[in-house]
Order: structure tokens, then C-alpha cells, then sequence
């Protein structure tokens, strides 16, 4: 299906929108495993979690960026705010779970999301 034309039906209309949704899930999924990459990174420099200053950044930059695609960016800002925030709790998680060692319980419920990822959630285990 060509996403360069506009759909004329409901279902194609909506079978465009379930390909979109897909596309935004599989790059929300590749997000994650480099916010675990770079949770390790953050522990190996020895560098907190949060970065407000960045989180500020980046939210001016998705406002920029979805104002100029026509998408209101009030709506591209509170998705991110709450990407961010998952970013940040699940960072915490790693570096908790990496310093005092993850329970049964912990472990298998982050080893899904860890084996569709490949990431290793370790992070925080040497700070």
C-alpha cells in the first residue's frame, strides 16, 4: 500500500493507520534499547540519570520538528514528556536492579522485553 497517496476507504484508511501504529511501536522499541545503552554508558561516566537540561532541549527540538510537519506541538510535547519519564523510571529500575541484583520476580518480568530488544539490562551494575 502506498503511503503517498490518500486512502478511500475506511478499511484502508485504518489498515494505514495500523501500519503507522506498527512502524511507531517497532522505533519506540528501538528507543528503548538505546536509552538501555545509554543507561550503561550514564553509569560507566558515572553521570545521573536525568539530564533536565537535555530533556529541554529535546523537547523544544520535537515542538520544532512537529510544528513544521503540520502536528500540533503541544501534542508532540506531551507524548515526549511521557516517553521521557518511562526513559527515566525504567533507567532507574536498570541501575537498581543492576546494584542490588534483580529478584525472580523482577527478572523475568523485564526479560521480554529485554530478549525483543537484545539489550542486557545491567546498567549500574559497576557504579
Amino acid at each position: 500500500m502506498s503511503t503517498s497517496t490518500s486512502p478511500t476507504t475506511v478499511p484502508e484508511a485504518r489498515a494505514r493507520i495500523d501500519e503507522i501504529n506498527e512502524r511507531v511501536v517497532e522505533l519506540l522499541a528501538e528507543r528503548q534499547a538505546i536509552v538501555d545503552a545509554l543507561c550503561e554508558l550514564k553509569a560507566d561516566a558515572d553521570r545521573t540519570v536525568r539530564d533536565p537540561e537535555r530533556e529541554a532541549e529535546l523537547l523544544a527540538h520535537v515542538r520544532s520538528v512537529a510544528d513544521e510537519a503540520g502536528l500540533p506541538p503541544t501534542l508532540a510535547e506531551t507524548l515526549f514528556e511521557e516517553i521521557l519519564a518511562h526513559s527515566v523510571e525504567r533507567q532507574r529500575r536498570q541501575r537498581a536492579d543492576g546494584a542490588a541484583g534483580p529478584s525472580a520476580k523482577e527478572s523475568s518480568a523485564e526479560e521480554p522485553a529485554d530478549k525483543a530488544t537484545g539489550a542486557v539490562s545491567t546498567c549500574g551494575a559497576q557504579a
